[in-house]
This record gives structure tokens, C-alpha cells and sequence, in this order.
């Protein structure tokens, strides 16, 4: 495998020639390869019959990507499936799992999408109750004063999308595991950047879309369940391959399945228990597209061609670092806590008018993402590292930073 280093991936992914790309929190831009997988993927499908073969041998290629998202994650091929995103696969478990009654402990800091997921929830006659934050940060001890007779889980943002704060894992799946809780993560800012090893933890399901850090085509997921926490949902919509044939393999399952509709029968009835589900994430998984996985492909052989994600933190941290230290050297306020163990690829800096800076940064070929004024902090404009940008994109940076006069 060849190896590549922090000046060779940046030829990996062209728009680095044109711009400084610091916007990877909210759209990953495709690597050079993946374009050119998907266009002859697209051409192929033009051109010839089945790509990848028939439909068991596209299986073989979804499985392939299943087994680099698991060694990617700590987790087994049978806890990882592909669900359309993030919040599809949080929604799927936690609606299988919770029932009327229940109450689910969420984070202050929670993304707007996860707080439909909770909202739809409450809908559903389970007590969602909202743990403030304090500072720009989810204090595991407020969560653990938090927890009743009734909590059954605790769902919330590994990163937080604004300031960027990463979230304690180690301690939320201790505090999940010494109080026998499902803990349901949403990891989009986490997942492509972050080294996560969920081998050795309590987390009952964790997913990121694959379109931000991922840099991948949208409409996909990776998610992870918890294998024993899998065999236990009964999936409220169901693919053909997330199923398993009797006995006599699928032969035998598509003769018992017409038949039902023997005309000389009459009406039948199909009794409750006749499908089989296979023990493991599969059967939560719905069809997922071909040419994202195709992207998404591309990108985790990226990835480990660079070291691996534990060298990619390492790349993405250290730049962040660096982006800190120099913003703030030229007087401009980091408003993103400061502890090292807090922090992610995301950055926040104070703007005033952050949306025109926005702008008079894009003009100068710098990409930021302009922040309205919060409860956890001013207007400010949230700066993504990521391991394919290097020193002179945050050089561009600051010195956009210090010629804007808030116009």
C-alpha cells in the first residue's frame, strides 16, 4: 500500500489547487479518485450489463465497504450497516427500542436534526428531557444527576456542530454501562477525522452521513449497532437482503412465499414469526446506494493510506492547534473551548457579520462557514480542518481575518 503524507494527499483532492477549503464540517469535497470510480462506475452502467455482476455479487462489493467501515470503527462487520443518515439510524433504533413510558436524557448541545429525533420521540409518549449545557459543554456529571428510575437512554452529539466541543466518550459509555442505558450517538462531526475505538465500549448505536467529513456522495450512512442490542429489533421496514431464507435457501423461500397465492387456496394468512432475520446490523439496512458506497470507498482507502485515522486525528488536531494559536496571536477570539480533550476539526472564531465575512472570505478563496450568535457563545464563523489542508490555508485565513473590517 502506498503511503501518503500531508503534502501528497493534498493532490488527492483538486480543490485544494483552487482554494483554502476549511468547510469539511459541512460539506466534504470527493478525492480525486472518487470522481473517477463513480464516472466509470456510471459509464460501465451505460455501456455494459451489470457492473459489479449480478445482484450477489454487488453484495460482495457493499460487504467489502462494510468491513473497512468496521475496522475503521473498532467494531464487527455484522454491528455496521448503511442507512440513508445520520438520523435515520439513531431514529430506526431508538423508536425499536424505547417504548411509552420511557425517558431519554439528550444533550444541550444537540444538533437541530437530533432534536427532531427527540421531538418525534415525545410524540411517541416517551419523556425526553433536555441536560443544559454549560459553557459550550455537556458535563457528564450533569447527566448522571439527571438520570431517574424511568431513563432508559442517553442520546447526544459525539462534536458539536457549532463550537466543535468532542464530547467525553469514554465517560458517557461508562456512565451508560454502570446504569444499564442504551446511549444513541450522532457522530457526523466525529466519524472521517476522529479516531473512534467503540470495541471496547457501552455505545448502543452510533451514525454519521457520509457527506461532510466522509467527503462522499450524500443520501448514505454508516451506523453502527451494538450486536446484542441488533438481535433484539424487529426493523419496521424490511429489504430483501435483510432477511434470511429457510433452511432450504432462497429457492425454498420463494416457493413458500407464492404459495401464499396458490389460487385454488383462498385468501391465506402469513403468520406472525415467518421471517427470519439475520443476527446482525443487515437487518436494519435498506437498499443502500451503489454510488455513494463507491465514494465512500475510495475515501477510507484514502484514509489508511495516510496512516490510518489515529494519524489523521493526529494530522487534523495539530492544525487545529496551529489555527488556534495563530488567530489568536493576531487578536482575533477562539470562541471553541480550549482544553486539548475538547477539541475536534472544528473551530470557532468570534466575526462580527459573520455572514458577510463569510462572503468577503469567499472572494478571497477562503471557505468558512459564518454562525449566528447563540446561548453558547457571539456571532462567529466555524473553521474545519481537515488532513488534506495544511499551514498556508490557515495563513490565508488570518490574514482574510485581518483585513475584514466588519462590513
Amino acid at each position: 500500500m502506498s503511503v501518503l503524507t500531508p503534502e501528497s494527499v493534498r493532490a488527492e483532492f483538486p480543490i485544494t489547487a483552487s482554494c483554502a477549503y476549511l468547510e469539511s464540517a459541512y460539506w466534504g469535497p470527493y478525492p480525486k479518485r472518487t470522481a473517477v470510480a463513480i464516472s466509470e462506475y456510471v459509464q460501465r452502467r451505460s455501456d455494459s450489463a451489470f457492473p459489479f455482476g449480478r445482484a450477489d455479487e454487488d453484495r460482495v462489493f457493499v460487504d467489502g465497504v462494510r468491513s473497512a467501515i468496521a475496522d475503521l470503527l473498532g467494531a464487527t462487520p455484522e454491528e455496521v450497516w448503511f442507512p440513508k443518515g445520520t438520523t435515520d439510524a439513531i431514529s430506526t433504533v431508538a423508536t425499536a427500542l424505547l417504548k411509552p413510558g420511557d425517558e431519554i436524557l439528550v444533550g444541550g448541545l444537540d444538533h437541530p436534526a437530533d432534536f427532531a429525533i427527540w421531538a418525534n420521540l415525545a410524540e411517541r409518549g416517551i419523556r425526553v428531557r433536555v441536560v443544559p449545557q454549560r459553557d459550550g459543554r455537556m458535563n457528564p456529571e450533569d447527566i448522571e444527576h439527571a438520570i431517574t428510575s424511568n431513563t432508559r437512554a442517553i442520546g447526544m452529539c459525539l462534536v458539536n456542530t457549532l463550537n466543535g466541543y468532542r464530547q467525553n466518550l469514554e465517560a458517557l459509555s461508562a456512565l451508560a454501562g454502570d446504569r444499564d442505558l442504551y446511549l444513541f450517538l450522532d457522530a457526523i462531526q466525529g466519524i472521517g477525522h476522529l479516531a473512534i475505538d467503540l470495541s471496547e465500549t457501552n455505545v448502543t448505536v452510533m451514525s454519521a452521513g457520509s457527506y461532510k467529513w466522509l467527503c462522499s456522495p450524500e443520501g448514505l450512512g454508516v451506523a453502527y449497532v451494538r450486536r446484542d442490542v441488533a438481535s433484539d429489533i424487529i426493523p419496521h421496514n424490511v429489504h430483501f437482503y435483510g432477511i434470511e431464507p429457510a433452511d432450504g435457501g432462497w429457492s425454498s423461500y420463494l416457493a413458500k412465499v407464492l404459495g401464499y397465492g396458490v389460487s385454488s387456496q383462498g385468501p391465506q394468512t402469513i403468520p406472525p414469526g415467518t421471517l427470519e432475520y439475520p443476527d446482525a446490523a443487515i437487518r436494519l439496512e435498506i437498499s443502500p446506494s451503489i454510488i455513494s458506497l463507491i465514494g465512500l470507498n475510495q475515501m477510507v482507502g484514502i484514509l489508511c493510506e495516510f496512516g490510518g485515522i489515529v494519524a489523521v486525528e493526529e494530522r487534523v488536531l495539530s492544525l487545529a492547534a496551529r489555527l488556534r494559536v495563530s488567530v489568536q496571536e493576531h487578536g482575533h477570539r477562539v470562541v471553541s473551548p480550549s482544553e486539548p480533550s475538547g477539541m475536534s476539526g472544528i473551530t470557532s472564531v468570534a466575526v462580527p457579520n459573520a455572514l458577510g465575512f463569510q462572503e468577503f472570505a469567499k472572494e478571497r478563496g477562503v471557505h468558512v462557514r459564518a454562525r449566528p450568535a447563540t446561548p453558547i457563545g457571539p456571532e462567529a464563523v466555524r473553521v474545519s480542518t481537515h488532513f488534506f489542508n495544511n499551514e498556508n490555508d490557515i495563513d490565508q485565513l488570518v490574514l482574510v481575518l485581518d483585513e475584514y473590517d466588519g462590513r
